[in-house]
């Protein structure tokens, strides 16, 4: 059954509720059968991939900058030279300029919320080369053609109902990721200038994205630590809450069913008819909202405990075959090429 059958199908069972609004009903219901338990299709693979350093390092291992960046302090602007026009023109898809941090080493770390090509700042229009915006005023010195980092700090979960990591995993390094037991503090006290960069053993709550017209703005954004400077790829799992239904065509997932989420919706249907009765109605006319309310929340928890039982099946699938990789035990490495299946 379709999201608008359902829809129209409520308003059937519950008079005078208007279409637009069954539809909110039904998904704030589907949100409440969210939250029920974990569900099986609540858990999701997903990845990173860290782009490394632009421009790389040289083999006595300096920075190896594209070109020069000038900025002054308190201005949120950064102005690159020729070169540096030239390199951040050539990028192409993502990870964006705007995803990505800059920093002058042994500096802070700022975030790039916009780029501007040669002659579209509007605050500077004449200029011949690109700028970049950053998240907050320049609390450095003054750098005038100053070799600059640009690599990715910060990374996004995938979606904006994300609620925990099951793991993440580096598959090229045959090592996991640990993402529960640091926290900003901690690592103010053991890296504040943020130089350590190695291979990544963190991954380090930061913030919830809210750089302008970011590509996952509301997503919680994760710092990996130590800081990449190489090009790593990361696989993870995650918990989410579940999507809601939008289009007309959009149907719930195996094993919610339709009739599931009715009953859901219409203990929230008459419950809300039960709040516009008027003080002047008079007793005993009309329909009794609250019994009504009642009985389909019964029908609701009698149709639950069956879907439950069979996702509880559908779970442990994943579950039981979530084991640590011991140490010293061979999981999967793409190194070396060595695979244990049942085992990350």
């Amino acid at each position: 059954m379709s999201f608008i059958t359902m829809a129209k199908q409520l308003v059937g069972d519950v008079p005078g509720i208007p279409l637009p609004y069954a539809q909110t009903i039904i998904n704030s219901a589907l949100k409440m059968i969210y939250d029920e338990q974990r569900w099986s299709f609540q858990v999701k693979e997903n990845g990173w991939l860290t782009p490394g350093l632009m421009g790389g390092l040289s083999p006595s291992l300096s920075y190896q900058s594209p070109g020069r960046i000038t900025v002054v302090p308190y201005s949120t602007t950064i102005y690159g030279d020729a070169v540096a026009t030239a390199r951040w023109a050539s990028l192409v898809g993502r990870p964006f300029l705007t995803e990505q941090q800059i920093r002058v080493p042994a500096y802070s770390l700022y975030n790039i919320i916009t780029y501007y090509q040669p002659g579209n700042n509007p605050d500077d229009p004449t200029t011949p080369f690109a700028t970049l915006i950053l998240d907050r005023p320049w609390m450095e010195p003054a750098q005038t053609n100053a070799v600059y980092m640009i690599y990715q700090a910060y990374f996004p979960v995938p979606v904006t109902s994300f609620r925990k990591f099951g793991q993440i995993r580096d598959t090229t390094n045959n090592a996991w990721v640990n993402f529960s037991q640091r926290d900003q503090a901690w690592l103010s006290v053991n890296d504040p200038q943020r130089t350590v960069f190695d291979i990544p053993t963190y991954a380090v709550p930061y913030e919830v994205d809210q750089r302008p017209n970011s590509a996952t703005l509301g997503n919680m954004l994760y710092e990996l630590w130590p800081h990449p400077l190489s090009r790593l790829p990361y696989s993870f799992s995650y918990i989410w809450q579940g999507p809601l239904l939008a289009l007309p065509g959009d149907t719930v997932l195996y094993p919610l069913n339709e009739e599931l989420v009715l009953w859901r919706s219409k203990e929230l249907g008459y419950l809300w008819k039960e709040s516009q009765k008027g003080d002047g109605l008079l007793r005993g006319s009309g329909a009794d909202w609250r019994f009504l309310a009642q009985e389909a929340n019964m029908q609701y928890a009698r149709r639950l405990k069956t879907v439950k039982l069979i996702d509880v099946g559908l779970g442990d699938l994943y579950w039981t075959k979530f084991n640590r990789t011991a140490v010293g035990s061979d999981g999967y490495e793409t190194m070396i090429g060595t695979l244990n299946v049942g085992t990350f």
